[in-house]
This record gives structure tokens, C-alpha cells and sequence, in this order.
């Protein structure tokens, strides 16, 4: 246990989750000190705000603060946290972990130990890159090359380099057989 408490903010974007992150460190003051994000040792952000700000505050969190951001992800939306990732995002963890390993991967975060979720991402058993990952889940989300290229600030030729790479990794040789190995590896079908 650190001598002195852990700083943690959290950038919830439900508050449903936000209360119930705040509840679970409240239960460890002896470990965790909950603060504003800007006076934070971690950062709990949740990858619903990815979908919600197409990532833009948590690309402002990476910039503006020297903390540690774990990415808070659901774990029926792993495209979200590939895109948490790919914006900024250090390391992520389940929303499903109980208060106990929330603090133990809080304090390793700090520690800069054991950075929870950080080599385990969407596509890494292919080799696709962050990037990869986001085009490909936006793709999957029914998204043609012109909108994948306006949202992600990418030319269009970025896009299909992106798209032709990742064809390559996954086997798919249209953007249906694309689409149809993706959600069965985990992204997330059409809203």
C-alpha cells in the first residue's frame, strides 16, 4: 500500500457509472483520495464518452493532464475501447471488477505497474493497429470511406491504406466478409 493515497478522478459520462465508481473507491480512503481529474494520479474515463465526444475530451485529458487515464469499458463494447486507445487512454478496465481490484489497478496505474488492459486489445491476436481497429469497428458500424475519413480527420487515401492493411490481417477480401469477421471478434454491430 502507497504511504500516501492514491489521487483518482473520474470523467463518467452516465451517472449511473460515475456514482458508482465514486462508491467503490469511497470504500478505500485509506488507498484512494477521489479529486478533481485536473489533480489526479489516474483518471477513470468512461469509453462512453469515445462514442458520445468522438473522443475529443479524452484526447483533452492525454493533452492537458500528466495523469494516468484508465479507460472504464463495457464489455459488450470493445470497439469503444480500442477507440479510448487510439484517443489517449494509457490502460483500460473492466466495468465489471469489484471495488477491491478497481483500487489494485488504480494503485499499479499510478505505480506505473502492471497497467491494467494495456497489451490486451480488439484485433491484437491479427496484429491490427489502434487505428486499424477504429476504422474497421467504424466500418462495422455501416460508415463508407468518405465519413470514416471526415471523423477521424484522416484523407481518404489514409483510409483505404488503413482499410487494404487490415483486409490483409483479417483475411477478408470485401468489406461484408469484413464486416462479418468483425462482429464475430468482438466489435460492436450497427446502432
Amino acid at each position: 500500500m502507497p504511504a500516501q493515497p492514491t489521487r483518482v478522478g473520474i470523467v463518467g459520462h452516465q451517472e449511473v457509472l460515475a456514482k458508482g465508481l465514486f462508491a467503490m473507491l469511497a470504500e478505500h480512503p485509506q488507498r484512494v483520495e477521489i479529486t478533481e481529474p485536473s489533480a489526479a494520479d489516474v483518471i477513470l474515463y468512461d469509453v462512453l464518452g469515445v462514442h458520445r465526444t468522438r473522443g475529443e475530451d479524452l484526447q483533452r485529458l492525454a493533452r492537458e493532464n500528466a495523469a494516468v487515464i484508465l479507460a472504464v469499458s463495457r464489455d459488450l463494447r470493445p470497439d469503444l475501447r480500442a477507440r479510448a486507445l487510439v484517443a489517449g487512454a494509457h490502460g483500460w478496465i473492466s466495468m465489471s471488477v469489484g471495488s477491491e481490484e478497481l483500487v489494485a489497478a488504480v494503485e499499479a496505474a499510478a505505480a506505473g505497474t502492471d497497467l491494467p488492459g494495456q497489451g490486451d486489445r480488439l484485433g491484437q491476436d491479427v496484429g491490427l493497429t489502434p487505428r486499424e481497429v477504429e476504422v474497421l469497428a467504424l466500418i462495422t458500424q455501416g460508415m463508407s470511406n468518405q465519413e470514416i475519413a471526415e471523423r477521424l480527420y484522416l484523407s481518404i487515401n489514409s483510409v483505404k491504406t488503413y482499410i487494404r492493411s487490415a483486409y490483409v490481417k483479417i483475411g477478408a477480401t470485401s468489406r461484408a466478409r469484413a464486416v462479418a469477421w468483425c462482429l464475430l471478434h468482438g466489435f460492436a454491430p450497427p446502432d
